[in-house]
């Protein structure tokens, strides 16, 4: 049964989750859950449950945490205003015509 366990001392070992427990419940959780969503929907047949499966895969080091980038979307860029549409059909037209360089 130990061997279910993931010990501190193996969160403090991963570089992947630098030491941090609320990391390493993190990874496991989203690894969990893509598990569990794969099997329901029938891509993948489970032999043990999905957290567990996870843990494994956190003690052998299969599990990473991707960063979000500078460069990733967020709220300031979704909430951002999109230029009006066109209110009549001529403008439309003129629009298109001068966006496919008609």
């Amino acid at each position: 049964m130990s061997d279910q366990r993931v010990y501190l001392d193996d969160i403090y070992a991963s570089k992947e989750c630098q030491g941090s427990v609320f990391r390493a419940v993190v990874m496991m959780a989203h690894e969990a859950r893509f598990l569990n969503n794969q099997a329901n929907q029938g891509y993948i047949q489970l032999n043990k449950k999905p957290t567990t499966i996870a843990m494994y895969k956190f003690k052998e080091g299969r599990l990473s945490m991707i960063e979000k980038a500078d460069n990733d979307v967020t709220a300031e860029a979704v909430n951002t205003p999109v230029e009006e549409a066109p209110a009549n059909i001529e403008q439309a037209a003129a629009s298109a015509d001068a966006a496919f360089g008609v």
